[in-house]
C-alpha cells in the first residue's frame, strides 16, 4: 500500500471519528447527560447482544456513580437487563435484573425506569414467550400499583402493554384503542414517554392495514418526529417503507429501504431490530412481485428469530414462505410450508397454554396463601386480645369475690354457683366446637375421596376414546399406503400417545396418593421384568442408540411388587430415551447382600442433568425444558413408587457422561 493510500485511509478514519464524537456530544446535550457517559453508553449499545456488555455496564454504573448521575446508573443496570432480554433464553436473569432495576429506581425516585423494567422488559418477555396469562397477571398488578400512587408514567406503560397483549391475541381494534389512550395520557400530562415513537409507528401500521392513507401518513410522521434514538428513527422509517409499499409508491419505498439498509450496515446499535428490517423487506418485495428476494428476506427473518431464540415461539415464517411459494406458482412447497405452519401453530398454542395455565395457577395459589396468612395473623391477634380481655375480666371477678368474702359468706356462695354455671356453658361450647371440627375433618376427607374418584373416572373416560384413536390411526396407516397419509397418521398417533401418557400419569399419581405403602409380598422375577422393559423401550429409541441389559445373576426372584417395578423401570427407560440421541442406554443391577438391598441402575449417554437440578427433576410438573414434550410427572411418580416400596430413587452425581438413575429396593428372597 502506497503512502498516499495510507494517508487517505487515515484521513477518512479521522473524519469518521470526529463525526461520531460530535454526534455523541450533540445527543448528550439533547438528553442532558455527561458526554463521556453517553459516549460509553453508546458503546454498550453496540455490544448489546454480546456477553462483554455485562462488564461494560458495570463500568458505566461506576463511572456514573463517580459523577453522581443516578439516571445513568439506572440506565447501566437496565442495559444488563436488556442483554438477557434480547438473549431470550434465561428467564431467571430477566426476573433478577428486572427486580434490580425496580429496586434502584424506587430508591432513587425514578419511576420511568421502574415501570420500564417491569412493563417493557419483564412483561414483554412473557409476551415473547407466549405466556399471555402471566403477562396479564403482571400488568394487572402494575396497573393497581400505578393507580394507587397516581403515577401517570406507570399508567402509560400499562396502556402500552395492554395494547401489546391484545395485538398478540389478534384483537387489533382493541389494541388500537389502548394505544390511543396511551398517547392521550402522554400528551395531556406531558409525560416523558421515551417509547412514544414506537406507539405512533404501531398506530400507523394499524391505519396502513385498514387502508386509511391520510391517518397512516400523519401517524408515521409523528413516529419520526418523536423518535429519541437511532433505533427508533430507523423503526419509524421502516414503517414509512411499509406505508409507501402498501399505497403503491414503490420508488419512494425503494429509496427509503436502501437508506435503512445502509444504516444497519453502519450502526451496530440496530442489531436488536434487524428482524423488523427483514420483515419490511419481505413485505416490500412481495408488493413489487420480487418473490425470490421476498423468500430470501423471509428466510433471513427466520434466521434472526433463531439467533434471538424466538424461533420456538413463532410459526409465522412458515406461513409467510408458504404464501410466497404460492405466488411463485410452486404449489407443492406452498402446501408443505402452510401445513408446517398449521401443525406448528397448533402445537405451540397447546404447549404454551399448558405452561401459562400451570404458572398462572401457581401465582394464584401463592396469592391465595398470602391472603390466608394475613387472615390467620388477624385471627391470632384477635384471639390474643380476647385472651387478655378474659384474663382481666377474671381478675376483676376474683378481686370482687375476695372483697365480698370479707363481708358475706352467702355472696361468695352465690358467686361460686354463678361460676359453676358459666363453666358448664363453656364446656357445652367446647363440646360443640369439637363436634364442628370433627364434621369439618370428615367433610375434607370426603372431598379428597371425591377428587380421587373423579380423577380416576375422568382418566378412564378419556383413555377409552384415546385408545380408539390410536387403534384406528394404525388401521388408517396400514390401509392407506401413500407416504403423506402415513405422515399425518403418525402425527395423530404421536400426539395421542403423548395425551394418553399424560392421562396415565395423572391417574397413577392419584392412585399412589391413596397409599402410605404398596404391597411387597409378590414373587418378582427381576431378570424377566428388566428384559421386558428393554423390549418395550427398544421400540421407542432412535436407531443410533444401543439398549443393553447386563444382569448380575442368571436368575433372581425376590418378594416385591412386579407391576410397580415394571412401571418404574418403564418411566426411567422412557426418560433416558427422550434425552439420548447417540450412544447407549444400559440397564443393570447389583445384589448388596451385606446391606440387604437390590440396586438397579439405568445409565445413558445423553445430555445429562446439571447438579443444581438433580433434585428438582423429581418435583411434580418440573421440566428442564418448558417446550419439550412430557408432563413433568414421570420421575416424581417413579420416586413415589420407590419410596412406597421401601426403597429410594436418586441420580448418581459422580457419573458425568450422561445420566445414571439408581433405584434401591429391599432384598427379600422368595422361598
Amino acid at each position: 500500500m502506497s503512502r498516499l493510500t495510507l494517508f487517505r485511509v487515515g484521513f477518512l478514519f479521522l473524519i469518521l471519528f470526529f463525526t461520531t464524537t460530535a454526534k455523541a456530544q450533540k445527543e448528550a446535550e439533547t438528553f442532558n447527560v455527561d458526554s463521556t457517559l453517553y459516549e460509553y453508553y453508546q458503546r454498550c449499545q453496540e455490544c448489546l447482544l454480546e456477553p462483554v456488555v455485562l462488564n461494560m455496564s458495570d463500568t458505566l454504573f461506576r463511572m456514573a456513580g463517580e459523577r453522581q448521575d443516578e439516571r445513568m446508573q439506572a440506565v447501566a443496570i437496565a442495559t444488563q437487563l436488556d442483554y438477557y432480554y434480547f438473549q431470550g433464553t434465561n428467564e431467571d436473569s430477566v426476573i433478577h435484573y428486572t427486580n434490580k432495576v425496580k429496586e434502584f429506581a424506587k430508591a432513587t425516585h425514578q419511576p420511568k425506569y421502574y415501570y420500564f423494567a417491569w412493563a417493557n422488559r419483564l412483561i414483554t418477555y412473557y409476551l415473547k414467550t407466549s405466556r399471555t396469562n402471566i403477562a396479564l397477571y403482571e400488568v394487572q398488578n402494575m396497573l393497581k400499583e400505578a393507580q394507587e400512587e397516581d403515577d401517570k408514567t406507570g399508567l402509560s406503560r400499562c396502556y402500552n402493554i395492554m395494547s401489546q397483549i391484545y395485538t398478540i391475541k389478534r384483537f387489533d381494534s382493541m389494541a388500537f384503542e389502548w394505544r390511543l389512550k396511551e398517547i392521550e395520557l402522554t400528551e395531556k400530562y406531558k409525560i416523558e414517554n421515551y417509547n412514544i415513537s414506537q406507539t405512533y409507528a404501531q398506530i400507523a401500521n394499524y391505519y396502513i392495514n385498514q387502508k386509511k392513507q391520510k391517518e397512516a401518513l400523519a401517524a408515521v410522521e409523528k413516529a419520526i418526529a418523536t423518535a429519541n434514538s437511532s433505533t427508533q428513527q430507523i423503526s419509524a422509517k421502516l414503517e414509512f417503507v411499509n406505508y409507501y409499499s402498501k399505497f403503491g409508491d414503490f420508488q419512494a419505498a425503494e429509496k427509503l429501504l436502501k437508506e435503512c439498509q445502509a444504516a444497519f450496515e453502519q450502526d451496530k446499535r440496530l442489531e436488536s431490530i434487524k428482524k423488523r428490517l427483514y420483515n419490511i423487506e419481505c413485505l416490500y418485495y412481495q408488493q413489487t412481485k420480487q418473490y425470490q428476494k421476498a423468500l430470501e428476506a423471509a428466510k433471513m427473518q427466520e434466521k434472526e428469530e433463531r439467533r434471538l431464540s424466538e424461533s420456538i415461539l413463532s410459526s409465522i415464517h412458515y406461513r409467510t414462505q408458504g404464501e410466497i411459494y404460492q405466488k411463485m406458482g410452486n404449489m407443492n412447497l406452498a402446501v408443505k410450508y402452510l401445513q408446517m405452519y398449521i401443525n406448528t401453530d397448533d402445537s405451540l398454542k397447546i404447549a404454551n397454554e399448558q405452561v401459562s395455565s400451570s404458572e398462572f395457577a401457581t401465582l394464584l395459589n401463592v396469592e391465595k396463601l398470602n391472603a390466608e396468612k394475613k387472615e390467620l395473623m388477624l385471627r391470632t391477634k384477635e384471639k390474643e386480645l380476647s385472651n387478655k380481655t378474659t384474663l382481666i375480666f377474671s381478675l376483676i371477678i376474683l378481686l370482687a369475690i375476695l372483697f365480698l368474702f370479707l363481708y358475706r359468706e352467702s355472696r361468695l356462695n352465690r358467686r361460686l354457683k354463678a361460676s359453676e354455671s358459666e363453666l358448664r356453658n363453656k364446656n357445652e361450647e367446647l363440646t360443640y366446637s369439637r363436634e364442628e371440627l370433627r364434621k369439618a375433618r370428615d367433610q375434607a376427607e370426603a372431598t379428597s375421596q371425591m377428587k380421587t374418584t373423579f380423577i380416576q373416572s375422568m382418566s378412564h373416560e378419556i383413555r377409552t376414546p384415546l385408545n380408539s384413536i390410536i387403534g384406528f390411526s394404525q388401521v388408517l396407516s396400514d390401509h392407506y399406503g401413500n407416504e403423506e397419509t402415513k405422515e399425518f397418521v403418525n402425527i395423530i398417533k404421536a400426539n395421542t400417545d403423548d395425551l394418553l401418557r399424560l392421562v396415565t400419569d395423572v391417574l397413577a399419581l392419584s392412585e399412589l396418593d391413596q397409599y402410605n405403602k404398596l404391597p411387597t409380598n409378590i414373587q418378582t422375577d427381576i431378570n424377566m421384568i428388566c428384559q421386558l422393559s428393554i423390549e418395550v423401550a427398544k421400540m421407542q429409541k432412535q436407531d443410533t442408540v444401543e439398549f443393553l441389559f447386563k444382569p448380575e445373576r442368571e436368575k433372581l426372584i425376590i418378594l416385591s411388587n412386579p407391576e410397580r417395578i415394571s412401571q418404574l423401570l418403564a418411566n426411567l427407560a422412557h426418560n433416558a430415551i427422550k434425552f439420548t440421541t447417540h450412544g447407549s442406554i444400559e440397564l443393570t443391577y447389583s445384589v448388596l447382600e451385606a446391606e440387604k438391598k437390590l440396586e438397579i441402575s439405568v445409565t445413558d449417554t445423553g445430555i445429562g442433568i446439571p447438579k443444581e437440578k438433580q433434585e428438582k427433576v423429581f418435583e411434580r410438573f418440573y421440566k428442564m425444558n418448558s417446550f419439550s414434550q412430557g408432563t413433568g410427572l414421570g420421575l416424581s411418580i417413579s420416586r413415589t413408587i420407590a419410596e412406597k416400596l421401601g426403597g429410594s430413587l436418586h441420580i448418581d452425581s459422580s457419573y458425568t457422561d450422561g445420566c445414571r438413575m439408581v433405584l434401591t429396593l429391599p432384598l427379600v428372597y422368595a422361598e
